[in-house]
């Protein structure tokens, strides 16, 4: 784990322990917010689970979903017999057992990450299922860029990861 990675995550235990703290106190009062507040709390563990749970390829994917949804970028997805156009992110998740939720449009769609493999290229990746059953396609309205994947050198070596575009393996080794 990358040092920024532990100051994130540090920061996150932070928030954590304060915020389930302030909750304890909130439980005594009869309110809407109590429930608001415990939502924030499952967010929270989510965010925590994108640094603990889930691997570098599938972070890789999470950090661009959240790009997509934060910088006003699109995403379509192909799924089995399922189709979205370019869509906003609604939001993007990571449960227990590194199981990955995205609601793009009005479609959701969600994997465990270690039952994956991927396939990366600039504008697209390919999630394709270790049985070779189903595969879930999300394409980006925002390219990946060389600053996000310098960002993530191991994923070159990522048992996961089958394909990496030679543009983007350039960018990973900084060539």
């Amino acid at each position: 784990m990358r040092e920024e990675d532990l100051i994130l995550l540090e920061c996150l235990e932070d928030v954590y322990h304060t915020f389930e703290k302030a909750l304890k106190k909130a439980h005594q009062v009869r309110s809407i917010h109590v429930q608001k507040f415990e939502q924030l709390l499952v967010e929270i563990r989510s965010e925590r689970r994108i640094f603990e749970d889930i691997s570098i390829p599938a972070r890789l994917v999470v950090e661009q979903l959240l790009e997509s949804q934060f910088k006003v970028g699109q995403v379509a997805i192909e799924a089995e017999r399922l189709k979205q156009s370019f869509a906003s992110v609604a939001y993007v998740k990571v449960e227990e057992f590194g199981i990955i939720s995205t609601k793009i449009g009005e479609l959701e769609v969600s994997w465990r990450d270690g039952n994956y493999s991927y396939y990366l290229y600039p504008d697209k990746v390919e999630l394709r299922a270790t049985d070779e059953k189903s595969s879930i396609k999300l394409f980006f309205s925002i390219s990946f860029n060389r600053q996000t994947l310098e960002r993530f050198p191991e994923i070159l070596i990522s048992p996961n990861v089958v394909y990496i575009h030679p543009q983007l393996e350039k960018w990973i080794r900084k060539v």
